[in-house]
């Protein structure tokens, strides 16, 4: 096939997508969220028409191709978890785009995936912002690999790294014969040197990891106060009992939070099993099957259809299982 003739095709099938056009009679039926239906084509708020893909066209950002339409990410359910028999559930992973992520049963658009900042700055909406020198009141508020030090963000001091053997010990970045104290067990707050249980708490952590399990804040080992006591809600950070809600954050949060736009933000639908016939909504198990639709991504959501106005589960239960 000549190359003139697959350019052709290609610009034949994007023309044929191009020209779908929603029904004129139903409104806004084939539209996605904040889009209407005027003279047979899908109008946004600004007044410009959505845009229809293929899997070789990509959408514009924010956007997720579906069944050949552009739709706004946040318009797209997503990440079931259910039930298929006693005992065995199915989760269905979805796709949010490249800029997108599930959280609570709904696509959300997270501008800072991909986003790479330089030292002491840390993404947020989308942009790389000054953390250096900010305001602060406690080490979370500074992000990962920086401290709260006189309620000023500065960089975290880069402690040398010990790869010692269990007979080991690491004395500033460097492993020690400890042999005496491999069968001598200390409490916690404390660790052996030469078959001595030595006091961990008050030592310098400037240029030496903490042990014992001990943490280092503000360049001074201090017991951690807060191992499994930490609301559900709230996560040990530099011996911190924090709020997960808001905080800065690269990449990840500790379950069931996400990072989304630079800050951790709370996932109840993570891993949540529900029945057949429902999807998890904002951390409930809410039923789908039966619904009133128009439009199965939007008002159902993964392996639904919408057929004659009611959302129908194209999933079913196992039997004999």
């Amino acid at each position: 096939m000549s190359t003139f003739l697959r350019l052709s095709l290609v610009s034949l099938a994007v023309l044929l997508v191009s020209a779908e056009r929603c029904p004129p009679v139903f409104g806004d039926f084939e539209c996605p969220t904040g889009f209407t239906c005027e003279e047979k084509q899908c109008i946004g708020r600004n007044k410009s028409p959505s845009t229809s893909c293929t899997f070789d066209v990509e959408c514009r950002e924010g956007f997720v191709c579906s069944e050949g339409k552009c739709y706004p990410i946040t318009s797209v359910k997503c990440n079931r978890h259910v039930l298929i028999s006693e005992g065995s559930a199915r989760s269905i992973v979805s796709d949010c785009g490249k800029h997108g992520k599930c959280v609570n049963g709904q696509c959300v658009l997270d501008r800072c995936q991909g986003v790479s900042c330089e030292e002491g700055f840390l993404c947020r909406d989308g942009k790389c912002e000054k953390v250096l020198e900010a305001f602060c009141i406690g080490h979370a508020d500074c992000g990962p690999n920086m401290l709260c030090q006189q309620n000023k963000c500065q960089l975290k001091p880069q402690e040398p790294l010990c790869n010692c053997q269990p007979h080991e010990i690491c004395h500033h970045g460097q492993c020690y014969p400890n042999t005496q104290c491999t069968s001598i067990y200390c409490e916690q707050g404390t660790y052996c040197v030469e078959g001595q249980c030595l006091s961990a708490i008050g030592k310098t952590c400037q240029d030496d990891t903490c042990h014992g399990g001990t943490v280092c804040v503000n360049g001074v080992c201090i017991a951690n106060p807060c191992p499994g006591r930490c609301p559900h809600d709230q996560d040990c950070r530099l011996g911190e009992c924090r709020i997960m809600e808001g905080v800065p954050c690269i990449g990840e949060c500790r379950h069931p939070f996400v990072c989304i736009d630079g800050r951790c933000r709370r996932n109840d639908c993570a891993k949540k099993v529900c029945q057949i016939g429902e999807s998890c909504e904002g951390g409930n198990c809410v039923r789908v099957a039966d619904r009133f639709c128009t439009l199965a991504i939007r008002d159902c959501g993964e392996h639904f259809t919408c057929q004659e106005n009611k959302c129908v589960d194209q999933m079913t239960v196992l039997k004999g299982r």
